[in-house]
């Protein structure tokens, strides 16, 4: 499930992910997002390399353009090797958790948690991703 709402490619379309989440909770239930915190935002020109995998015969890069209107990140993740060359594409919409907890408000929903980590590891500034857990305001 990690990253699956910045699949939904604009904020309206996350807004009824969670409207739809939230019609369909009991009243114990609970709505669940796990989330890289973003970082493209931060990468001076929007446009970066990342290195993911080096190894003596082969190396995969994360070719990425992040556009801060749409806040959409279109990341290639391309794989050299004696195997040859290989493209994945992937398109996310990113958010900060306080957008999340907004679009949950909107929904009927609000934060309950939200841990560093599936341990319940503390969400700090320093931390790469959140898991935020969102329930019927009215419980």
């Amino acid at each position: 499930m990690f990253n699956t709402i910045g699949n939904l490619l604009t904020q309206d379309d996350q807004v009824h992910c969670f409207e739809n989440a939230a019609r369909h909770l009991s009243e114990d239930g609970v709505f669940v997002l796990e989330c890289r915190v973003p970082t493209a935002p931060g990468r001076a020109g929007h446009q970066f390399v990342d290195v993911e995998d080096l190894e003596l015969d082969r190396v995969g890069l994360g070719v990425c353009r992040y556009d801060p209107v749409s806040q959409l990140l279109d990341v290639n993740h391309v794989h050299l090797g004696a195997d040859g060359l290989r493209f994945n594409p992937i398109r996310l919409r990113l958010a900060y958790p306080p957008e999340f907890d907004l679009m949950a408000r909107l929904a009927g929903l609000r934060l309950r948690d939200r841990w560093g980590g599936w341990n319940g590891e503390p969400y700090t500034a320093a931390s790469w991703r959140h898991i935020s857990v969102y329930q019927p305001a009215d419980t």
